[in-house]
């Protein structure tokens, strides 16, 4: 096992990678730039149930879950159609619940990663107040890592802003949440308390794209608070080079339709600390993409699909997602997005349906 190991970034997937390796033995440090955990917030805090299964050795606690969502609405153009599945997700306090995660942890506040300098078998990392040595070095520190360069570069990676208001408004349902399909881009309504809801987007211009959408909606609450961040979509040529590794947010380990990437890094993360204790580093970055790049390779692949038809051959494939639903009720996933596509594509009325798509279908995917 490695002497002495730095985590970059005390978000959830950085504090529970600690929490599992402290259960192993290890006393891993974490620096955060910021001056607590959970602030500011990156996130929508809208989770799948199997987030609180056993993805680890140590159970995710439910002690920052504020509703339970049992469905979803899907718009696009002018039509609509509703989704039923009891208990699917949950809306979480997202400070809270990364506040829950950070316990007992050793986190060094106020030190921003800079870069680091490797002599023989350990690492000096260089903050903007003081270093650290190590001679393991995680990179937690989410969508604009900054120790992803030092591994894999960012390639082909692609990096998307997101804005989310928090708004004093009374949605249309309790416990649905409602999307807003668009040609380019999505927008959610998220449920969170009596008379609380969340409303952001991903774009190229999140923050007009929001207010647009507010003023057409004609949804006039008062703001709590706005927050806003970063993601990055593709695919990490590699998380591993020597004793640096990546996890979480800063690995791509998220789901390119939605962005959502809790569940993915947490399972990563609990990858990650098993390979460390058994002193197999290496294998990580194989054992972490047999469980996942599966699914984010075909999402990359359906979200590119999307971006190549028009509105009309979008209309088309959302109506038959709309006559679908009950597909999509019985085997469709939170957090595996593929299985509903690969259910429709061995159903024979699918390729009946879509008729002269087939051949734009297989232009944008080859």
């Amino acid at each position: 096992m490695p002497k002495k190991i730095i985590i970059i970034g005390a978000g959830p997937v950085g504090c529970y990678t600690a929490q599992i390796l402290k259960t192993y033995g290890l006393n891993p440090t974490i620096i955060e730039e910021h001056n607590e955990v959970g602030r500011p917030l990156h996130c929508t805090g809208l989770v799948g149930k199997k987030l609180f299964d056993r993805i680890g050795p140590v159970p995710i606690p439910k002690t920052s879950v504020v509703n339970t969502i049992n469905g979803a609405v899907i718009y696009f153009d002018r039509q609509s159609f509703v989704i039923k599945r009891k208990g699917v997700a949950y809306v979480v306090d997202r400070e809270r619940f990364d506040k829950e995660l950070s316990r007992g942890l050793d986190i060094v506040y106020g030190k921003k990663f800079i870069g680091l300098e490797k002599d023989r078998s350990r690492y000096t990392i260089e903050t903007d107040n003081g270093e650290f040595r190590a001679s393991t070095v995680i990179g937690a520190d989410g969508a604009n890592s900054a120790l992803r360069n030092a591994i894999s570069g960012n390639g082909t990676l692609e990096q998307c802003r997101g804005v989310q208001f928090r708004m004093k408004l009374k949605p249309k349902h309790k416990d649905m949440v409602e999307v807003y399909l668009n040609k380019s881009f999505f927008i959610w309504i998220v449920p969170e308390a009596e008379g609380v809801a969340r409303i952001g987007t991903i774009s190229e211009n999140p923050y007009n794209d929001l207010q647009n959408f507010l003023k057409e909606k004609k949804l006039n609450g008062d703001i709590i608070e706005k927050f806003g961040g970063l993601v990055t979509i593709g695919v990490c040529s590699k998380t591993v080079k020597d004793n640096l590794v990546l996890v979480g947010d800063a690995a791509c380990q998220l789901k390119p339709l939605t962005y959502g990437g809790l569940y993915f890094g947490l399972r990563s993360a609990a990858i990650l600390a098993e390979c460390i204790k058994n002193s197999q580093l290496r294998l990580y970055d194989t054992l972490w993409k047999k469980e996942f790049i599966s699914e984010i390779n075909i999402g990359l692949k359906i979200r590119q699909v999307y971006n190549r038809l028009d509105t009309s051959e979008l209309n088309t494939v959302f109506t038959l997602l709309k006559e679908h639903k009950d597909l999509i009720e019985k085997s469709g996933d939170f957090e595996n997005h593929s299985h509903i596509f690969l259910k429709l594509l061995k159903t024979p009325y699918f390729y009946t349906r879509l008729g002269g798509l087939f051949r734009v279908f297989l232009k944008a995917i080859f």
